[in-house]
């Protein structure tokens, strides 16, 4: 059978590029997006084609977007920074 979640795939490559590097930051953030995969298949009950799977990029994004609001609004530089960085990841993976 055809595997068309390619997307899912790419993720995981990256979580485990992330964990080779040391890059722990990008590890933890990849392994959440990998998570919150995982909760939409639970959800349907089956896995998620690479459309669905941009869908739940797009929530995380959305949840990103909103923590760099309130960062900023209170003043708090050191997580604009990280959030900005767990950005940077989403938008390699989604390109």
């Amino acid at each position: 059978m055809y595997n068309r979640n390619v997307l899912k795939k790419n993720i995981q490559k990256l979580q485990i590029s992330s964990l080779k590097s040391k890059n722990r930051p990008q590890f933890e953030f990849v392994q959440y997006i990998l998570a919150q995969i995982k909760n939409a298949e639970i959800d349907k009950l089956g896995e998620l084609t690479d459309d669905e799977v941009k869908g739940v990029l797009e929530k995380v994004k959305k949840q990103i977007d909103e923590a760099i609001e309130a960062a900023k609004k209170g003043e708090r530089k050191d997580l604009i920074i990280k959030y900005e960085e767990q950005k940077k990841v989403l938008l390699s993976i989604t390109e």
